[in-house]
């Protein structure tokens, strides 16, 4: 008798696609062709987990680029108490995205090593997730290198071209800061939206002036929450580099980049910066 295969032990009828007979539970939530999407080409253990993490991860980026364009278009029609509301559902979808991480933080090199031969040398890696990229362009964090992986996808191509150039979810709060009589600089809030951000004295002494003024009380709350949403980013990007040294060391990794060293300077790039460093003066 030929043993069956350890790749995937769920329920073969629960799997297959079949599509005689449905629910509304089936229908509305595209219940059959989500148990189709996981393909383990491995025999290891983690290898399920890892595939279904990575396609949480996946879509709660989706779920985020939704939530976060909707707060966008909250604060240009200068609506806090919506966006306030919709940056608060962000702030617990992030911590649902850094729990993503546990169903393999404890995945060893031998484990990941067989799976990371199946993603070859370069042709699948993190730096393909185009969702990922437009959160982080929605979050401030520019830069038109991150395009070059999708050349050979010319609509996902264009589509973060767009979203590069689109002003961030920040630079929608510094030009409502200004409409609100901050003394903010023109250069802070008409600008090459493209251009990665850069920290401003001016745009810090306004969010000083706001957490000091009474009459913000509704900005200093809308500070607070994209603080949180920066500070729940944040420590998602810091588990992926302990599961990064975990599971791969100090290997390089795609594209010949070194996995670790890319991971630490990402560390470096502050989401909202002035709002952090505001609070060395307040």
């Amino acid at each position: 008798m030929v043993a069956r295969s350890w790749r995937d032990l769920r329920p073969e009828s629960a799997v297959s696609g079949e599509i005689s007979g449905t629910t509304r539970y089936i229908d509305y939530f595209q219940v059959r062709q989500l148990h189709t999407l996981q393909r383990p080409r491995t025999e290891t253990a983690y290898e399920m987990a890892f595939l279904i993490s990575s396609q949480v991860m996946e879509l709660y980026f989706g779920l985020l680029c939704h939530e976060l364009g909707r707060a966008r278009r909250e604060v240009l029609a200068d609506d806090v108490p919506a966006a306030l509301r919709t940056l608060r559902r962000s702030v617990a979808h992030l911590r649902a995205l850094e729990a993503t991480w546990e169903s393999y933080a404890d995945m060893t090199p031998s484990d990941w090593n067989p799976i990371k031969a199946q993603l070859g040398k370069g042709e699948a890696s993190s730096l393909h997730s185009y969702m990922f990229r437009h959160l982080v362009f929605l979050l401030g964090q520019k830069s038109a290198e991150m395009l070059e992986p999708h050349r050979s996808t010319p609509l996902i191509h264009q589509g973060l071209q767009d979203a590069l150039s689109a002003p961030s979810l920040y630079d929608e709060v510094l030009a409502l800061l200004q409409r609100r009589g901050l003394p903010l600089p023109d250069s802070a809030v008409h600008r090459d939206f493209a251009e990665p951000y850069v920290a401003q004295p001016e745009v810090e002494a306004a969010w000083v002036q706001v957490y000091h003024d009474e009459s913000f009380t509704d900005l200093r709350e809308l500070g607070e929450a994209l603080t949180q949403v920066a500070d729940r980013f944040t420590r998602w990007k810091q588990v992926h580099l302990t599961v990064t040294i975990r599971t791969f060391g100090a290997k390089p990794g795609y594209y010949r980049t070194p996995a670790v060293d890319w991971l630490h300077n990402s560390l470096d790039q502050t989401v909202f910066p002035e709002l952090w460093s505001a609070r060395t003066t307040m």
